[in-house]
């Protein structure tokens, strides 16, 4: 067996996992924090829930089929070792930078929302 399958044998199961529970972890806790923002309006914030999660997985998928796709031949086990490293830390930072734009994104929505509300209530 290559180092190279045995590599993409350890790091897409790991990385799937990973990937799977940062989506669901964010999904079901951030159903609430969702609600509050935007007024306890459970229909649009499931909606919104759902897509986020199904936008998570794509991304991540894809990030992880073109990280796969993007190794270079590995020769020795330390390199085999210092590869998955990179690897890996490249999507957890990528995962990481994701899910707090996806929070400034739904704050800045939400106090756009409360702004327009607040303006038309004085007009």
């Amino acid at each position: 067996m290559s180092l190279n399958l045995l590599a993409y044998a350890l790091f897409f199961p790991a990385m799937l996992v990973l990937a799977v529970g940062v989506a669901q972890t964010c999904h079901r806790h951030g159903r609430p924090w969702m609600l509050r923002l935007f007024d306890g309006d459970a229909a649009f914030v499931d909606a919104v829930n759902s897509i986020l999660l199904a936008g998570c997985y794509t991304v991540n998928l894809g990030y992880i089929a073109l990280v796969m796709a993007g190794w270079e031949p590995i020769t020795g086990i330390e390199q085999l070792l210092a590869t998955l490293a990179r690897r890996m830390a490249i999507i957890v930072l990528a995962l990481a930078a994701l899910h707090y734009q996806n929070i400034a994104v739904l704050l800045i929505w939400s106090r756009f929302k409360q702004h327009k509300a607040t303006g038309k209530r004085a007009t």
